[in-house]
Parts: C-alpha cells; sequence; structure tokens
C-alpha cells in the first residue's frame, strides 16, 4: 500500500525552485542534496522534488528531465487547496509572485487563480467549493479538477 504520493519537477535552479516553494508557498524542506542538484518539500502530505535538469541518473536511463521550454504550454498543474483564496493572493502579491489572473470565483463555488513558479509550472490556489464565504450552500466541493463533473 502506498505511503505517500508525490511529484518530481525538472527545475533550471534547484536552488530558486526551492525558495519559491519554501518561501512563497509554505513548503516544509525534507532534504537537500549538492551532486546531482535534488531537493525534497513536503506540503500538507504530499512530496514535491525538484530535480536540477542537465543532470543523468541511473536509476532513469535514457530520460533526460528538462524545465518546460514554453512557459505558455503546460502538461502539469500543481494544486494547493487553502481555506481563503483572496488572503492567500494577497500573501503572494505581497511577497512578489507572479499570477497568470486574478482571483476567480466558478459558479459552483469556491474560488482558485494561478501562480506562476520561477520555471513557468502552474501553481492553483484552490479554495474549494464549500469552505469559506464564496460556496453555494449546497456545493459539494468540486473544485476545477471536478468542475462539471456529475454525481
Amino acid at each position: 500500500m502506498a505511503r505517500r504520493a508525490g511529484a518530481i519537477l525538472a527545475v533550471a535552479d534547484v536552488d530558486r525552485s526551492l525558495a519559491f516553494y519554501r518561501d512563497a508557498l509554505g513548503f516544509e524542506v525534507e532534504a537537500v542534496y549538492d551532486d546531482p542538484p535534488y531537493a525534497t518539500l513536503t506540503l500538507a502530505g504530499t512530496r514535491l522534488s525538484l530535480a536540477e535538469q542537465g543532470h543523468p541518473a541511473d536509476d532513469r536511463p535514457g530520460v533526460a528531465m528538462t524545465a518546460p521550454a514554453d512557459p505558455s504550454q503546460a502538461s502539469v498543474v500543481l494544486v494547493v487547496e487553502v481555506d481563503d483564496a483572496h488572503a492567500e493572493h494577497r500573501r503572494l502579491a505581497d511577497a512578489g509572485v507572479r499570477f497568470l489572473a486574478e482571483p476567480y470565483e466558478p459558479p459552483w463555488g469556491g474560488c482558485r487563480f494561478f501562480c506562476v513558479d520561477p520555471d513557468g509550472f502552474l501553481v492553483e490556489i484552490e479554495q474549494p467549493a464549500g469552505v469559506g464565504s464564496t460556496e453555494p450552500a449546497e456545493s459539494g466541493g468540486a473544485g476545477s479538477a471536478g468542475a462539471g463533473a456529475t454525481s
């Protein structure tokens, strides 16, 4: 049985990305390695690892990890759930984090916005429907991942 799930992101500079995820988003640093540059962080029981691009690894032969070449094309979006998306947006704005747009409140409730990490990965900050003051009372908390889903 699995103990924990997570993801590994290829980044251009581990130290720069580590600072973003730790200082702006509140991830805790679990481990940092120098050769090759690599870091493991955690948030809410989920692991996020940062692997600096351009370093081959014996356990993934033939696979090169590279940071996104075109930040306008997203192949993955990280999601962080919060209790108050508007307050989190203000906090991150004060920290100089870059956003795609202002917070959005979809018709099914909740609130979300997207910020961008130093390599162009999208991070969705989501206040699920049913949490806080932006939810319809009958909402089951579909969030963006379940938008339009039927039960």
